[in-house]
């Protein structure tokens, strides 16, 4: 539809459902930074400054998500999106190579904490940087609603490779796919016959009796619910300002390498392994209750067009499994593989649909839930990204916006320079301590390598181990 927005005619279109779970986080907190997404990608050798801010400038024009605005229908009060025509920018440069690391990221952490206006203006900021260590690169700040994990690794990957194109003459990368056609196809999807499908789905999953709750921090929250009703299955993980920190734990490369190949070798995705991990500790937490939910965050791009056109794509659901104590290491997983692959296949689904409906049979309050841990894994890395830096000392960084609109999310993903496992535990302050989530992680790390170790344990077995 067209509409008139500051005197010239611009081609708007709805907000997708995946955008929507991210205005409805902003309706719930009082600032908007709680969107923010913080990353910084730097190199250990030196880089032409103005080659690096020509490949942010072609990596802009390609990329239609990055020039993505949100209006807001001033009669009506609608929310449309639209994508503004690419104008050449100059960014700005900061040199911090003569502060320690440590004072370095604590200023990109405040830019990070700076919100962005959701409903007009621009979502994105990027500054080349000079780093201390012989570390240089760019700082990039981008909305929610414009880009999700997958955009953003997407993002980096096309502005290394345009960058090694006008350096070193390598091949030019191929185009990007059109964000718009993309929200067109998720557009399409409301009243489809696959609608019906994963309605019909989730439906079947929310009939099925009361899920019950697993704290990350152990059984105490419940014990002080139960005294005012005994029978109460679900948690309430709720602040007042969504407050919180991110801590990132590194596994070592040979660490890493033992998870990829007992993957391999049992052909079980790295997700399972992990999800693995953190279900048996949320049992073991939990008076080992076999009845376990974990919030599952799904990137929805299994074509290659949803993979290179940049926005934000990612769903969540309730992955709940029920699993015996007596089961295996390997049945266990086999059951979240299967759990996890019909969550896939029914993710696009609106999540806030899924969450809705779930309230509404089971009458718990604003802020109720089944799950206390939220999860999500990034296979990608920088060396299988850009080939001819493979030599090159890499660093990757995801700031901190002094919000988390999840009470504890771990996210899994690959550095981008030795292709090791980081585990970033984004959680709210107000309900966990950072000792409390370091002994989770400790325990996780336990737990996943008892178990990829002893495959054949049973699951009482593996927490009585740990």
């Amino acid at each position: 539809m067209e509409k008139i927005i500051g005197g010239i005619k611009r081609e708007c279109y709805p907000l997708t459902a995946a955008q929507m779970v991210h205005i409805y986080t902003l309706s719930l907190s009082p600032t908007h930074e709680i969107v923010n997404i913080g990353t910084g990608q730097y190199l250990k050798t030196e880089l032409n400054i103005s080659v690096l801010r020509e490949a942010l400038n072609r990596a802009v024009e390609r990329c239609e998500s990055m020039r993505m605005r949100i209006w807001k229908d001033p009669d009506t009060g609608e929310l449309l999106q639209y994508v503004m025509p690419y104008e050449n920018k100059y960014f700005e440069y900061y040199d911090f190579s003569a502060l320690t690391e440590e004072k370095a990221h604590a200023i990109l952490d405040r830019w990070t904490s700076q919100p962005f206006d959701t409903f007009g203006g621009e979502l994105s900021r990027i500054v080349i940087v000079s780093m201390p260590d012989g570390y240089n690169g760019y700082y990039f700040n981008v909305h929610h609603c414009c880009m999700d994990s997958c955009s953003v690794i997407t993002f980096t990957k096309d502005v290394m490779d345009i960058y090694c194109h006008l350096m070193y003459d390598l091949p030019y990368p191929k185009p990007m796919a059109s964000y718009i056609e993309s929200v067109k196809k998720d557009l399409e999807y409301n009243g489809s016959k696959k609608q019906l499908r994963d309605a019909q789905f989730w439906q079947n999953i929310l009939n099925q009796p009361e899920p019950m709750y697993t704290d990350y921090t152990g059984f105490g929250r419940m014990i002080q619910w139960r005294k005012e009703n005994p029978e109460q299955r679900w948690g309430v993980l709720s602040t007042k300002t969504g407050a919180g920190k991110t801590v990132t734990y590194d596994l070592s490369v040979d660490s890493t390498n033992k998870i990829l190949r007992f993957s391999e070798e049992h052909n079980i995705p790295v997700s399972v392994v992990i999800l693995h991990a953190i279900r048996t500790v949320l049992s073991k937490f939990n008076n080992n209750e076999t009845d376990v939910t974990i919030k599952d965050f799904v990137s929805r791009r299994s074509t290659l067009q949803n993979k290179r056109s940049g926005g934000v794509r990612m769903h969540c659901f309730d992955l709940r499994t029920i699993i015996d104590l007596d089961k295996t290491v390997l049945e266990s997983m086999e059951i979240i593989n299967k759990a996890q692959q019909e969550l896939f296949l029914h993710a696009d689904y609106p999540t806030l649909g899924f969450y809705g409906q779930q309230r509404q049979i089971f009458g718990y309050p604003q802020g109720g839930c089944y799950q206390s841990v939220s999860f999500t894994y990034q296979n990608a890395t920088l060396k299988s990204l850009v080939p001819y830096l493979k030599d090159i000392p890499v660093k990757s960084r995801w700031y901190n916006s002094g919000r988390q609109p999840q009470p504890l999310y771990i996210t899994a993903m690959h550095r981008f320079g030795d292709g090791g496992l980081t585990f970033h535990f984004g959680y709210q302050s107000e309900l966990v301590t950072p000792q409390e989530i370091e002994f989770l992680y400790y325990f996780t790390g336990r737990v996943l390598f008892r178990s990829i170790e002893n495959p054949n344990k049973t699951i009482q077995e593996i927490i009585d181990m740990t």
